[in-house]
């Protein structure tokens, strides 16, 4: 009798998880808000005394970051715009342009890596560990996404508002990223000799 039980339980736990496998909805993890605040760590950090050589390993690292997030964010809007000017609808898979986004991201995701080694260890630390998130997002978390856009490119079913919202948010984070990037170099480069 227990084990009948116990097999009902478990055969239902089962069909609920893959019924919430099966799930439309995209589960997206956006890590721009995460960015932003671990660019706003390293910018408080970034004045922090240190040899001119790795003054000038900061520099560059800094302004290979500020590319990648660059580009990251024009591939994004430029496919966004794509998007909503083409009425493209919702459902319809776009792997090449998914996989795009996830190769800018691992970019951006070495450019931080670049810059985590050479600031101070509670910025590494936070630096590890949203880079290891980004990570686990792209690579280990089928089904997840970063971005509403990632979830449209994946197939699922996203509004356009959730579009248009995920689109104005995010590219305002990332812009402030790299602006903030920007200034940082600037102060860098002023310690290099």
């Amino acid at each position: 009798m227990v084990n009948r039980k116990v097999l009902w339980l478990f055969s239902l736990l089962i069909l609920s998880t893959t019924a919430f496998g099966q799930s439309s909805n995209p589960m997206v993890t956006d890590v721009t808000f995460g960015m932003l605040t671990w660019v706003k760590h390293l910018n408080n950090d970034i004045d922090k005394p240190y040899s001119s050589e790795k003054a000038e390993q900061l520099k560059q690292r800094l302004e290979d970051l500020k590319v990648d997030l660059t580009v990251y964010k024009k591939t994004r809007k430029r496919l966004s715009d794509s998007l909503f000017r083409n009425n493209i609808a919702t459902g319809k898979k776009d792997p090449d342009n998914l996989e795009l986004l996830k190769r800018s991201m691992s970019k951006v995701m070495e450019g931080m890596r670049g810059v985590n080694d050479l600031v101070s260890e509670s910025v590494q630390q936070e630096g590890d560990k949203l880079n290891d998130q980004i990570y686990k997002t792209l690579y280990e978390e089928p089904g997840r996404y970063l971005s509403y856009l990632e979830a449209f490119l994946g197939g699922m079913d996203v509004t356009k508002k959730d579009l248009a919202l995920d689109g104005s948010v995010c590219f305002n984070r990332l812009e402030e990223c790299i602006n903030m990037i920007a200034g940082m170099e600037g102060r860098v480069g002023k310690k290099v000799k």
